[in-house]
């Protein structure tokens, strides 16, 4: 009689998921480095949510949002503050809510770029909710329509880099099992 309890991940599946921490935590180091100059401070490209984004699709999602919440924590360390890691989770976190809900429901209406926009979109939200709460004003919501065209145009980069390479990455991890 098979086990009632859920098996522990494979010494490979923890391999190839420090191997994605690794990844999403170097492209974001990266991309810090990045002169965005001509755009609102603090916007950043979001390459590592490619990192991210791909490992919802390939991993449980408990294992996805344990990525997640490395990438969030190691940024902050390596690259942060305290501040930085506030904006970070609460954008993280509801982007993350939004994107399992939403392939978890929809996986075989919406692509990966429609999931990735809006992540991208929830993302802005949850850092500006974060800002409200940290400055104790409503002002900063101003900041939010230029946030959100922004996070389309590059949650769509995001969507359409997951939705190019996840074909390859899978077949590659299925290769790699037999």
């Amino acid at each position: 009689m098979p086990s009632p309890v859920k098996r522990g991940a494979t010494s490979r599946e923890v391999a190839l998921l420090g191997i994605f921490v690794a990844y999403a935590l170097v492209i974001s180091l990266i991309e810090r480095m990045i002169p965005l100059s001509f755009s609102i401070p603090g916007i950043r490209l979001g390459l590592a949510n490619v990192v991210v984004l791909m490992s919802m699709y390939l991993f449980p999602m408990s294992r996805a949002f344990l990525l997640m919440l490395l990438k969030c924590l190691l940024v902050a360390i390596f690259a942060g503050s305290p501040a930085a890691l506030l904006y970070s989770l609460g954008g993280s976190l509801l982007s993350f809510a939004v994107m399992a809900v939403l392939i978890r429901l929809f996986h075989e209406k919406i692509s990966p770029v429609g999931v990735s926009v809006a992540g991208a979109v929830m993302h802005n939200i949850g850092q500006i909710l974060v800002a409200c709460l940290l400055i104790r004003s409503w002002i900063v919501l101003l900041y939010l329509p230029a946030l959100l065209l922004i996070g389309i145009g590059t949650g769509a980069v995001t969507g359409i880099l997951v939705l190019r390479a996840r074909p390859s990455l899978e077949t590659y991890l299925k290769t790699r099992k037999e």
